[in-house]
């Protein structure tokens, strides 16, 4: 017999039936990324001396990712964005990997950034 798990019914896009609601909805507030995404951000961060740990990094909804140093915010989400004294836009993680030009973009922000 298999024993089903909330990941595994998410993968199967089935319900899993076991949970009640408070639950449901706690796991519907928690995003992801792929372990590709996980390994371009690391890279991203370590060129940029920022370790990450849970407290200065945060995961949305459609991959947007937002990482928090102590002079800036990194927010991939939209290389386009005006960017303020704080607040910097970068490529999604998930664009960077299918496109070499968001790829190329975000860099150029990052090589003039000091942090």
């Amino acid at each position: 017999m298999i024993e089903l798990n909330q990941q595994m019914c998410d993968e199967l896009d089935i319900t899993y039936w076991q949970l009640n609601n408070s639950q449901t909805k706690q796991k519907s507030n928690t995003y992801t990324i792929s372990r590709e995404e996980k390994e371009l951000l690391r890279k991203i961060l370590l060129v940029k001396g920022i370790t990450l740990n849970k407290d200065n990094v945060e995961i949305y909804d459609e991959g947007v990712v937002v990482v928090k140093s102590k002079a800036h915010q990194l927010v991939f989400d939209d290389v386009t964005k005006q960017d303020t004294d704080q607040l910097i836009h970068l490529s999604k993680l998930s664009e960077m990997l299918k496109s070499v030009d968001q790829k190329k973009q975000t860099w150029h922000k990052l090589k003039n950034l000091s942090i």
